[in-house]
């Protein structure tokens, strides 16, 4: 007998109290057939930065291909059904007594502003099995013309080359680090081009978050998510960051501590980015702050993506 979204009581109620930060967003219904697999072709398959959020109310898992090609809008696939390929990705079977909590991270994950829901047939093995699936929507918009079988988070250039781009940009700007210096010409130079490493740095830390906890998510609450996800911090702490408080340029009173065990790395880092730079008889410790934020968010982001994404 199928199993209801109803009798479920989900999406957008289940939703709200698993993932509160998607409490304002519009997110994706159900399916009806929640008892079906779901078959996974992007970042909620295994071995890509979302999995961790469904992992946990996966009883089984196995590998599959379905009809289509996928489209990529902003490097993100969308399944395109109405081809003659054959994509490769995951069917994941959620435990029947959390099927309720997993389909919520499901819907609550894939913006509805990309994506619809479909029924396929997927081919494991000899098997045919009949699964839920997302489908892109306005397929031929906003998309490259290129089309893939497979897809993985892992090739995407901003986690390779951007990352790379970063670390030449700060070997270039300050090859000896900033120093104890007057305020001249040559320190704005050096401070402006660190500027633009560390937004550049930061662009790769917001892929990687709407990678891990959402694309329809606005950058705020992926940054919350973040500082809350241990992995994240075991990384800060295995990139060398120093303790440290960075004060909010436009209020004083109001503070950001990275603590030595990397609790409040992410907070601290996105201050750092988001205060105004200015000039004063200080300015080579606004330098120094660059680079120590530029240098030590680097070398977290490296280890991270080393241990979950980069072959």
């Amino acid at each position: 007998m199928a199993s209801s979204a109803a009798q479920f009581g989900i999406c957008s109620a289940g939703a709200a109290q698993t993932v509160p930060e998607t409490k304002a967003m519009k997110i994706l219904d159900p399916r009806d057939d929640l008892a079906r697999p779901f078959f996974a072709y992007g970042l909620l398959k295994p071995g890509e930065p979302a999995f961790a959020l469904v992992k946990p109310f996966a009883a089984r898992q196995e590998s599959a291909e379905v009809r289509g090609t996928l489209r990529l809008r902003d490097g993100i696939p969308l399944l395109d059904p109405d081809t003659s390929g054959r994509v490769t990705g995951w069917l994941l079977w959620f435990d029947p007594a959390r099927i309720s909590m997993a389909w919520s991270v499901v819907c609550s994950f894939e913006p509805p502003a990309q994506y619809k829901w479909s029924v396929t047939q997927a081919h494991s093995g000899e098997q045919e099995i009949t699964a839920n699936v997302l489908v892109g929507k306005k397929l031929h918009t906003g998309t490259a013309p290129e089309t893939v079988q497979l897809w993985s988070a892992r090739h995407d250039p901003v986690f390779h080359e951007g990352l790379a781009e970063v670390r030449r940009l700060v070997a270039e700007a300050a090859p000896d680090g900033v120093g104890s210096q007057p305020d001249t010409p040559e320190l704005w130079q050096m401070f402006f081009r660190l500027q633009s490493a560390y937004l550049l740095l930061w662009s790769i830390v917001e892929r990687l978050t709407a990678f891990r906890f959402g694309p329809g998510l606005d950058p705020w609450p992926r940054i919350v998510r973040l500082s809350q996800d241990a992995t994240f911090r075991e990384a800060v702490v295995a990139g060398g960051a120093k303790p440290d408080v960075v004060i909010d340029a436009r209020d004083p009173e109001t503070r950001y501590r990275l603590a030595a065990d990397g609790t409040g790395a992410a907070k601290y880092f996105y201050q750092v980015r988001s205060n105004l730079s200015h000039r004063g008889k200080s300015a080579f410790k606004d330098a120094q702050l660059i680079y120590k934020s530029v240098t030590e968010l680097e070398a977290a982001m490296r280890i991270l993506l080393d241990r979950e994404l980069l072959p």
